[in-house]
């Protein structure tokens, strides 16, 4: 436990040199933090500058975000770490100030990249209200945090959490520059329209049982009368079988597709794809518009038959598939 914990202090202070030199935090802003073990925590000090670090300026917490030492006090923002440790199953939190995304986000509900790349990898980033200097209810965090690998505080800064501290620093890093290419786009001469989020949509009223048959024929019917997804599905020759499968509950529904049309489904598992997920990752898909290519690529679904790139040839239709899908109610 020792040297997990030597180990983790001193990846603490590389990021947060990181963080500083790319410029994602100044003066003492940010904190970061990473677990251990099952109730041990290293979180950095109050007022302690991200690109100064030492390892004295690290802090070894409990669950209950008390300091096991006399190391000093641990950042205010303990209480948000803590409850995004305890709510999802991330080993490492950065918590930063990175300028362009607090500026462009300042009036928007959500952020949508441009490039694949960072579309792919980020997905559409939440804004998340804040109107304190610390943050006073990270239940909202928590819950975005849950779907999305990084969040937008408004005002305020990022969050992004993963399995280390490389991966929320690099998933930071891409959010920073996503939010630069934007800006970027909007100054060429070329008007290019930030897609529609998501969330602004008029919630839904809960209809089909998800999964269900009715709800699976309706999915069927919606891709088959829709003339934008029969037009990008015949020129991408779209042919094809896709399975869904939820893990937890044993279901699946298998797709067949003819130059677009779906000329068959069924309840077996012989699709040329298989995604499958549990079905709170599913129901994040079909009821709160989580992009299924995000969630394939965050691994909350996972291509378990067939190989990325070969669905990629489809991406298109497939991409106006999933929001028809997403756009019929379920519960």
């Amino acid at each position: 436990m020792a040297n997990v914990a030597k180990g983790s202090r001193a990846a603490i202070v590389r990021w947060g040199q990181k963080a500083f030199e790319r410029r994602l935090v100044s003066g003492w802003g940010g904190n970061i933090s990473c677990r251990f073990g099952k109730d041990h925590y290293l979180i950095t000090r109050q007022h302690a500058a991200l690109g100064f670090l030492s390892t004295k300026d690290i802090v070894e917490i409990d669950a209950g975000g008390k300091a096991v030492t006399r190391a000093g006090h641990p950042s205010s923002e303990t209480a948000m770490h803590l409850a995004i440790y305890a709510a999802t199953e991330a080993k490492a939190v950065l918590h930063v100030h990175p300028p362009a995304v607090i500026a462009y986000c300042q009036q928007r509900q959500s952020f949508i990249p441009v490039s694949f790349e960072e579309k792919y990898t980020l997905g559409e980033v939440p804004v998340v209200p804040q109107d304190t200097p610390t943050v006073t209810k990270p239940e909202n965090v928590v819950e975005e945090l849950r779907l999305h690998p990084v969040v937008i505080l408004q005002g305020h800064g990022t969050v992004a959490c993963g399995q280390d501290l490389e991966e929320a620093f690099l998933l930071t890093d891409l959010l920073e520059e996503a939010v630069h290419c934007q800006l970027w786009t909007q100054a060429s001469p070329v008007v290019h329209k930030q897609a529609p989020s998501k969330r602004s949509a008029a919630k839904k009223t809960a209809s089909f049982p998800l999964f269900s048959r009715d709800h699976i024929s309706a999915m069927v019917a919606k891709v088959n009368k829709d003339a934008t997804f029969q037009r990008e599905a015949k020129e991408k020759q779209l042919t094809t079988s896709l399975t869904m499968h939820v893990q937890d509950e044993s279901l699946t529904w298998t797709f067949y597709f003819d130059r677009g049309k779906i000329v068959r489904m069924d309840d077996e598992n012989w699709g040329e794809f298989v995604i499958q997920g549990k079905k709170e990752w599913w129901q994040a898909v079909f009821q709160k518009g989580y992009d299924p290519f995000v969630a394939t690529q965050q691994g909350k679904l996972k291509l378990v038959r067939g190989e990325i790139w070969q669905l990629s040839q489809w991406f298109k239709p497939f991409q106006r598939g999933f929001e028809l899908w997403q756009a019929i109610p379920t519960k």
